[in-house]
């Protein structure tokens, strides 16, 4: 007996909180839980909520669509892991449904309530001789945000801009994709920053996190395609010359010698804007030369997108590379908590 007593006190015991609507909800779903699943993202795209709920008794309510919902997850106890609750976020209730079964079950659906407002609201603006870190602050206080924007991002000049029929959404992921940053909106502030750099919007270095073999299972590497590393090439309309330039970004030089540069099939208005594109698009053809995705046994939901990571115990060309958290996919259910991590080089 008291062998199982201590079996008990060091097994490790998943958990988790919600609130809905501001109110606790933890104790009506705890039993009814069948699957709680988090997908969590670095760039544009919204943070993803989905709850598997028994319905077998007939007594449970549906939650309104663009309900609030606030997530911790986390162990209560176990001898393997960290005890405590991570703050995930808030949702916002896109869908809901309902099976007859059996057995029956509701089914919640949400995203990242950042994203989910005023952002998606389009509108007519142009910006003339300012910088993308004034781009930012302009954004970010038209939607009652604070501005997180890098150093080396904020100076960036932008001679002229307009937003024609977008989004302040569709108008960040522009501006992130031709300066290869993290464009989103998190926990009431509107961040831009580096992508696969490792670093936050103030440009300190986030703590790197080592995954070993031993970890988990199901590892899965792969290479991509490294035609950039002959380097990439933009053109723009030169005002003065009347005519099409080009401007040209060398690759990584790993084995792309001789070959022929990628063509971006946009036109600029101006040099700067096209060698700022190519760059950019250099840099994301340089990280994603190779991915690998892992399963953990035990979920970690302390890691967060775009924290650096070292591998080890894996194969040698896997764990010699340099690695940055693209994204993660966190499940609880009968099974316990785990968490899917997928990798790409670090930039």
């Amino acid at each position: 007996m008291a062998d199982t007593s201590s079996a008990e006190r060091h097994s490790n015991i998943a958990d988790f909180q919600l609130t809905i609507d501001g109110v606790d909800f933890t104790d009506k779903a705890r039993p009814r839980l069948v699957s709680l699943t988090l997908t969590e993202k670095r760039g544009e795209e919204a943070d993803d909520l989905e709850l598997v709920l028994s319905d077998g008794d007939g007594k449970l309510a549906m939650p309104k669509k663009g309900g609030t919902i606030k997530l911790q997850l986390g162990w209560k106890q176990g001898s393997d892991v960290t005890p405590g609750l991570v703050d995930k976020g808030t949702f916002k209730v896109d869908e809901t449904g309902w099976n007859q079964g059996p057995p029956a079950q509701i089914t919640v659906r949400a995203r990242s309530a950042d994203l989910t407002s005023g952002f998606r609201a389009r509108k007519e603006k142009s910006f003339v001789g300012t910088t993308l870190g004034d781009i930012a602050k302009k954004v970010a206080a038209a939607n009652g945000l604070q501005a997180r924007v890098a150093p080396e991002l904020a100076s960036i000049a932008v001679p002229a801009l307009e937003q024609h029929q977008q989004s302040d959404m569709a108008l960040l992921r522009k501006l992130g994709r031709e300066n290869d940053a993290v464009a989103t909106v998190k926990g009431g502030k509107l961040i831009l920053s580096p992508i696969g750099k490792g670093s936050t919007s103030t440009g300190k270095a986030l703590p790197s996190v080592e995954i070993k073999a031993s970890m988990g299972s199901g590892g899965a590497y792969s290479e991509v395609d490294r035609s950039a590393e002959a380097g990439v090439e933009a053109r723009y309309h030169d005002v003065d010359k009347g005519k099409r330039e080009t401007v040209s970004v060398s690759g990584s030089g790993k084995g792309g010698s001789g070959g022929k540069p990628r063509m971006l099939r946009r036109v600029y208005a101006n040099k700067e804007d096209a060698k700022r594109a190519a760059k950019a698009e250099a840099s994301r053809a340089g990280r994603a030369s190779a991915n690998f995705d892992f399963n953990l046994a035990l979920g970690r939901p302390d890691l967060y997108p775009e924290r650096p990571a070292t591998l080890s115990g894996f194969k040698a060309p896997i764990d010699a590379l340099a690695w940055v958290i693209s994204e993660l996919r966190h499940s609880l259910d009968s099974n316990g908590l785990k968490t899917t991590v997928k990798f790409e080089t670090k930039a």
